[in-house]
């Protein structure tokens, strides 16, 4: 006889529950929405769940004893379940009122270790303890891959960071969406294994590789064709701190990084443009407000 581990029947029964109830009582209507389907490994994976009350009064969203009113289920292309980090969060109660509709987004990559190549199907799953049913939204699907390495260096975290005298790997990597070359930077510790970052710069002109500097405290300076006569200039830190962006329009000459003899790295050429804007006319490739506070390790 095949005895299941205790968090997978546990898990098991949350899903076959969430997918009987729903279509039979439909107080609460849940839907799910991610943005993009291709997502490199690592990337923050941001999803928003919407919950309307249908119900005809107020309903508080709780925690019931040992259910979480807000979870997912996620099976992965061969209809494996995926587990939980964590099987036991907790979320603060949520107050939906009569008639209104609410949204709540969250990085999957965070829950979930959605870090293998392939296919996840995805479903949001609200439990109303005062309905004592479960409301699941129908499935949105995404796929894991990994980019094209354009570059890569270890170099030292210097001292006065987090991690002093360890090492980093940064990587650039070119992922091709369905309109876009996007070139992503990702920072790892692959001594201890551990990825802080993988973040998107913005899409690139095809054929057209990006420049790259490293500067005295190793901070990674990165610039790319992002349109016609226009570059965007990035700096990412040895923990994957993103540092900032801004784009340049070409003028007299094109930008160029430049590096001084102090270590000192910049940007010489072209004008600053304000505000920073990728142009959203060329699909939907990631956008530097895709990334949320705190990349998942």
């Amino acid at each position: 006889m095949l005895i299941l581990p205790r968090m997978f029947r546990r898990l098991l029964f949350l899903f076959l529950l969430a997918a009987v109830t729903a279509p039979l009582h439909a107080q609460l209507r849940v839907q799910v929405n991610i943005p993009r389907r291709l997502y490199m490994v690592y990337e923050p994976v941001i999803a928003t769940v919407t919950i309307t009350n249908l119900a005809g009064r107020d309903l508080e969203l709780r925690d019931d004893g040992s259910t979480q009113w807000f979870g997912f289920q996620i099976q992965s292309g061969d209809d494996r379940l995926v587990s939980p980090r964590n099987l036991d969060y907790r979320l603060d109660p949520l107050l939906v009122p009569a008639g209104q509709t609410v949204k709540r987004s969250v990085n999957l990559l965070e829950l979930f270790p959605i870090t293998e190549f392939g296919l996840y199907r995805i479903k949001a799953s609200i439990h109303s303890a005062e309905l004592s049913r479960y409301f699941t939204s129908a499935p949105d699907n995404i796929e894991i891959s990994e980019g094209r390495l354009l570059w890569q260096q270890t170099v030292g975290v210097p001292e006065g960071n987090p991690g002093a005298g360890s090492n980093r790997v940064y990587s650039l990597l070119s992922f091709r969406q369905p309109k876009d070359n996007v070139i992503y930077v990702r920072v790892a510790d692959e001594d201890n294994g551990v990825v802080h970052c993988t973040l998107p710069l913005g899409r690139i002109l095809y054929a057209n590789e990006p420049f790259v500097e490293l500067d005295r405290d190793n901070i990674l300076h990165v610039l790319q064709i992002i349109g016609p006569k226009t570059w965007a200039y990035s700096k990412v830190g040895v923990n994957g701190e993103w540092l900032g962006q801004k784009t340049l329009v070409e003028t007299k000459s094109r930008p160029k990084l430049g590096k001084a003899e102090t270590g000192v790295v910049s940007v010489r050429g072209g004008r600053e443009e304000v505000p920073v804007v990728v142009d959203a006319s060329q699909g939907p490739a990631p956008k530097i407000s895709d990334r949320p506070p705190g990349m998942p390790k």
